[in-house]
């Protein structure tokens, strides 16, 4: 089974990267709504000379949702106050607006509409919480259930959207020819709602990869993390290699007390499947801050080992949490556990 760990902050340096590999990780992944190109290839050049058997993922950001950089500072918002969220479009007609109002602009390349269908949003893994009360076709005001830090860049979920308009965005283009260029060995589409944009994800790789007739193509993963992907799955399968389950923002999507029963029906799905299988985000989440993982995590690695899932995919508790190494060496020792098992 495969480890891939998400490469952030506790990367300090090249070095660092050999601590990853001996504790067991076998497939880096470069997160691309925050990567940096420089650093994003020193990474890849060190892989690639030292580990050439490393796999290579490169996440691309996809259709997620953030406060637009058009919001400068940052506001902390109570229970009860009103806040607006809108178009970037309305943003800037507004923006010497003085009453006491929030308005907070919305990073979006779909028509804002797209967003008239949802029914609430959130930020911060759910842990903030604004309720729709009114809507308008560039603006929809609601009030804060749960309150929190509002910044630019933050990463909002809007349960119920409409994403059936979704295309490969600007930025993710932008991602995917230093993918190309660099030669990662997969590239991972986040929120894929689709069969339309997996395609015009393939295409455009294609289109990129034409002049260089040495090319290998990399792989295409579906990232699932909207209850739109998890209702096309079937046709989003005929166009990739492989599916992610992205359990961290697809929480926000949808009832957490639902992300079993998902996860138990593609893992079905895919048991007559040739493509990869990766369960994604909350693997071993206790340990951001504790060196032993809880029950009920070393029971779900063990469930998905049995079941023949092809991967898991460590994020913050590996990109920031305190113990990474010992993170990657526990996922490592319980896969081997129940590997062991199989035989």
């Amino acid at each position: 089974m495969k480890i891939i760990c998400s490469i952030g902050p506790n990367i300090k340096n090249e070095s660092d990267l050999d601590g990853f590999v001996k504790a067991g990780m076998n497939s880096m992944r470069l997160n691309f709504s925050h990567a940096d190109y420089p650093m994003a290839e020193s990474r890849i050049k060190y892989i690639r000379n030292k580990y050439p058997y490393i796999e290579i993922v490169q996440d691309l950001q996809g259709n997620k949702l953030r406060v637009s950089n058009y919001f400068k500072g940052q506001i902390k918002v109570k229970t009860g106050e009103f806040v607006t969220f809108c178009s970037e479009e309305y943003f800037r007609r507004i923006k010497n607006f003085k009453g006491r109002e929030v308005f907070v602009p919305i990073a979006l390349e779909m028509d804002f509409k797209a967003l008239l269908s949802a029914d609430k949003f959130l930020m911060k893994d759910a842990t903030m919480e604004f309720e729709i009360i009114e809507k308008q076709q560039d603006r929809i005001k609601t009030k804060v259930v749960r309150g929190g830090i509002i910044r630019g860049e933050k990463g909002i979920n809007a349960p119920g959207m409409d994403r059936s308009s979704a295309k490969l965005t600007s930025k993710d283009k932008r991602d995917i020819k230093f993918g190309i260029k660099n030669k990662v060995d997969v590239i991972c589409l986040s929120y894929a709602s689709n069969k339309e944009i997996v395609e015009e994800l393939a295409e455009y790789i294609k289109e990129l990869a034409k002049e260089d007739s040495e090319y290998r193509m990399p792989k295409i993963w579906a990232k699932i993390e909207c209850m739109d992907g998890v209702k096309n799955i079937n046709e989003i399968l005929k166009s990739v290699d492989g599916i992610m389950l992205g359990r961290g923002d697809l929480s926000s999507e949808v009832d957490v007390i639902e992300i079993p029963q998902i996860e138990e029906k593609i893992i079905s799905t895919m048991k007559e499947m040739k493509q990869e299988l990766i369960i994604a985000t909350f693997i071993l989440e206790s340990m951001r801050m504790s060196t032993i993982p809880s029950i009920a995590e070393v029971e779900a690695i063990a469930h998905f080992t049995k079941s023949q899932v092809d991967g898991i995919m460590l994020a913050g508790e590996v990109g920031v949490g305190r113990n990474p190494l010992t993170v990657i060496s526990t996922a490592k020792a319980i896969i081997e556990r129940y590997e062991s098992c199989q035989r």
